[in-house]
Order: structure tokens, then sequence, then C-alpha cells
């Protein structure tokens, strides 16, 4: 798929780039990689690296391991901050050990931020974290969708606009779990 296209000459000025490789373990668990990287085009004035990060140089790496169980339920995480700006960068793994034992689903953001103060976090690791728990609901769709076969409610239920239970796609897909909309005056009683 190609980027829309414009007419404006362009200069590049930041690059990030984050990726994500999710794993089923032979021991029954599963694993999400997170990988975050990012660059600027010119030298950042930088006291903790020397004196500046030259353009083109990594200017942030960091890498997650999060793994889960079948409830979603997150029973280890490892994070790893690699480049940095500043030498007090890396203190911040620790905290993030806070997430063990949270469940991926509905509030989990909400709980994840109570565990995770934002002055005692990094925000990359934070955002990376939250991806990651949207890989790993990719990366256990497949397995999940043949319990949803089975008469199971799917997890994604009313979750977006796609998976409206009233929806269509809800009504031909899985029409177990399909809910006529109920008008405004219904709902308030």
């Amino acid at each position: 798929m190609a980027f829309p296209s414009t007419d404006s000459e362009r200069e590049e000025l930041y690059f990030r780039h984050i990726d994500y490789i999710g794993y089923r373990r032979a021991d029954g668990l599963w694993d999400i990689e997170g990988h975050f990287r990012d660059r600027r085009t010119v030298d950042c004035p930088c006291m903790d690296r020397g004196g500046v990060v030259q353009a083109g140089e990594t200017f942030h790496e960091m890498l997650l391991t999060m793994t889960i169980d079948d409830d979603m339920v997150i029973r280890g995480l490892t994070v790893k901050i690699d480049k940095h700006p500043y030498k007090k960068c890396p203190a911040a793994e620790a905290v993030f050990k806070n997430a063990e034992g949270l469940q991926i689903g509905a509030g989990f953001s909400k709980e994840l931020r109570r565990r995770i103060p934002q002055k005692q976090a990094c925000t990359h690791l934070f955002s990376l974290l939250i991806g990651a728990a949207s890989a790993a609901f990719q990366t256990m769709a497949q397995v999940r969708m043949m319990k949803y076969c089975r008469g199971v409610r799917p997890d994604p239920l009313d979750t977006c606009l796609a998976w409206d239970s009233s929806g269509e796609m809800v009504k031909r897909e899985w029409p177990d779990f399909y809910q006529e909309k109920t008008s405004s005056a219904e709902e308030e009683k």
C-alpha cells in the first residue's frame, strides 16, 4: 500500500519504527515481542550521550517481551532500554513489572496507568506495552476464534464499530450473539 502522494517537496526529520512478533510457546503460554526505535535527521544536543546524538543515529531503542496465558493475563514482562537520551532512563524498567498479573481486556489501559505511574515510567515503553496488548489479541485471534465457533462469546464483541453486537457483521458472522438495537427510550429503563 502506498502513502497518499503530495505535490509538495518534503524533508524527512524524524523516523520511528515499532514492530511486534507473536509466538505460541511449547508450554502453552504466549510471547509477544515488541521493538521500538527512532532517529532524527539532525544532530540533537544530548549531554548524557557525549554532548550530541548525531543525525541518523538511533535516539531510542527499546525491547519488550510479554508472556501471557490463554486468558490474556500477563504472566511475565521483561523490558530493556538499550538506547536512551538520559542516564536515568533505564531506571524506568523496574516499574513495568507492576503489569504482571493484569488481564488484557476492557479497562486494561486505565489499570496499567494506575499500576505504572507516569513519573516513574517511560512514555515510549508504556506505548510499546499498549501496542503489545493489541498484538497479543491478534496473535491469539485464530485460536480464540475456534473457541467461539463452539458457542463461546467472542471477546471483541462491542469493542469497536465492526464488532457492535447490533451490527451487520455480527448478525452475519456470529448470529448467536447478535442483539437487535434497542431504542434510546428502552435503554433508559
